[in-house]
């Protein structure tokens, strides 16, 4: 028994390819949009015992998306002079007070991260202050965006003291 195959020449379907080239400003621009994270962990050891451990994490991404990111992983902790060089206000407790007259200079809201550079107090210390904020209705946290504002101006032209004093 004789088996024929009959074959007819196969269809190449062709790779698409990109119209035109790419240039270097396109290029960093995606780059710096998406950002690219380079992880490198080596440990030199000799006979069992470690003489060198290098951890390195190198970000190449804009300042906007490096802190929209970082925030979201909570790595926003920022890099502090050592003990009585900062400029900042170091161990001085933050007040509600101050909370909210910062964030009414701020219409456009601020990022939790934000406060707590410019205070420069620990993350812990302005979220308790923030989180009582919010209870006592002083300021509000939008959620889908992060950002807290000062209750009675927000910018958004919702001002409920506007509104009671219509209704007189």
């Amino acid at each position: 028994m004789v088996v024929s195959y009959a074959r007819e020449p196969m269809q190449r379907s062709s790779v698409p390819k990109m119209g035109g080239s790419a240039s270097l400003a396109d290029v960093l621009n995606v780059v710096l949009d998406k950002g690219i994270v380079i992880d490198a962990w080596a440990r030199v050891s000799a006979v069992g015992i470690e003489l060198l451990t290098i951890e390195a994490r190198v970000v190449v991404a804009s300042v906007e998306t490096y802190l929209r990111y970082a925030e979201a992983i909570g790595l926003t902790g920022l890099a502090a002079a050592p003990n009585g060089q900062g400029q900042g206000r170091g161990s001085a407790r933050v007040s509600g007070d101050d909370v909210v007259g910062y964030l009414s200079e701020h219409p456009e809201g601020l990022r939790l991260g934000e406060m707590e550079a410019y205070f420069d107090v620990p993350r812990r210390e302005i979220s308790d202050v923030v989180s009582d904020l919010v209870d006592d209705d002083k300021i509000r946290r939008d959620d889908n965006n992060r950002l807290y504002f000062a209750a009675n101006g927000n910018g958004n032209g919702d001002n409920e003291n506007e509104d009671e004093d219509e209704r007189a």
